[in-house]
C-alpha cells in the first residue's frame, strides 16, 4: 500500500474561505435583523463583473455565495436583463422574470416606482411551500444599524432621503432602529402585505460592504423620512 499526498491548491483554498466569510457574515445578518455586518470588498472571479451588472463588489459577494445552477435570479431596472446575464454566466444561476425568481437584485441606481414595481412582483411563496419567498438584496448608499455589541455603525453617501425605521420580532430582544436610504423598497414591502408564513427577505448592502437583513418574520415602523440634518457627505463609522 502507498500513501498519495496531494498538493493543496491555493486558489482553491481563497475561493472557499472568501466564500465562507461571506456566507458567515450573510447568515449573522439574518439571525439578528437590524445588526450590521461586513462582508468583503475583494471580489474572487472577473472583477469587470460588477461594472458589467450595474451592483457594487459586497453585492457581488452576495451573489457568489446564493446562486448556484438550482437557483433562479432576477435584477432590477432597464439594464435587468443584462445584468441577470452576467450574474448567470458568473454563477450558472438560471436569469427568469422577477415573480419566478428565488433571489432578486436591486442595483443601488435603480429607485422610485422601477424598484417599487420590481419588489412587488416578487414571489411571497404560498402555504405550502413558505420558503419559495424571494430574498431580495438591495443596493443602498446609507446603511446605519447597529454592531454586535449594540453600538450604532454603517456608512452614509449618496443625496438620497433617508428613512428611520423601528424593527421588532424574532431576533430583537426589544426593539431596535436602522436608517436606510430605500424608502422606496420599505414602502413597497409595506404595501405587499405578506401574511405569513409567506413573504419576502430583504438584505441591504452598500458599497463599503456594511449588510443588514430584514426577515420576512421582523416588522418594521417608519418613523420619520428626509435628509438627516448631522448627515453629510460620505462616511463608514462605528457611533
Amino acid at each position: 500500500m502507498t500513501d498519495e499526498i496531494f498538493a493543496r491548491d491555493d486558489a482553491a483554498d481563497a475561493r472557499a474561505f472568501y466564500l465562507q466569510r461571506t456566507f458567515r457574515s450573510l447568515l449573522d445578518a439574518m439571525a439578528r435583523p437590524g445588526e450590521v455586518v461586513e462582508v468583503t470588498r475583494d471580489i474572487q472571479g472577473d472583477p469587470l463583473d460588477a461594472a458589467a451588472s450595474g451592483l457594487t463588489e459586497p453585492a457581488l459577494a452576495l451573489a457568489d455565495v446564493l446562486l448556484d445552477a438550482a437557483t433562479t435570479v432576477a435584477v432590477a431596472g432597464d439594464e435587468g436583463d443584462r445584468a441577470a446575464a452576467v450574474l448567470a454566466r458568473r454563477t450558472h444561476a438560471t436569469a427568469c422574470a422577477a415573480g419566478e425568481a428565488a433571489f432578486a437584485f436591486v442595483p443601488t441606481t435603480v429607485r422610485g416606482d422601477a424598484a417599487r414595481g420590481f419588489v412587488r412582483e416578487l414571489s411571497p411563496g404560498t402555504l405550502l411551500d413558505p420558503h419559495r419567498g424571494a430574498t431580495c438584496i438591495v443596493g443602498c448608499d446609507t446603511l446605519v444599524g447597529v454592531d454586535r455589541a449594540g453600538v450604532r455603525t454603517g456608512a452614509v453617501a449618496g443625496a438620497s432621503a433617508v428613512g428611520l425605521w423601528e424593527l421588532s420580532g424574532p431576533g430583537i430582544r426589544t426593539t431596535v432602529r436602522i436608517e436606510l436610504d430605500r424608502t422606496d423598497v420599505m414602502q413597497a414591502r409595506d404595501a405587499r402585505a405578506d401574511e405569513f408564513p409567506c413573504g419576502i427577505d430583504l438584505v441591504f448592502v452598500d458599497g463599503a460592504g456594511h449588510v443588514l437583513c430584514l426577515p420576512r418574520t421582523t416588522h418594521a415602523a417608519s418613523l420619520e423620512v428626509g435628509m438627516r440634518a448631522d448627515r453629510k457627505g460620505g462616511a463608514s463609522w462605528d457611533m
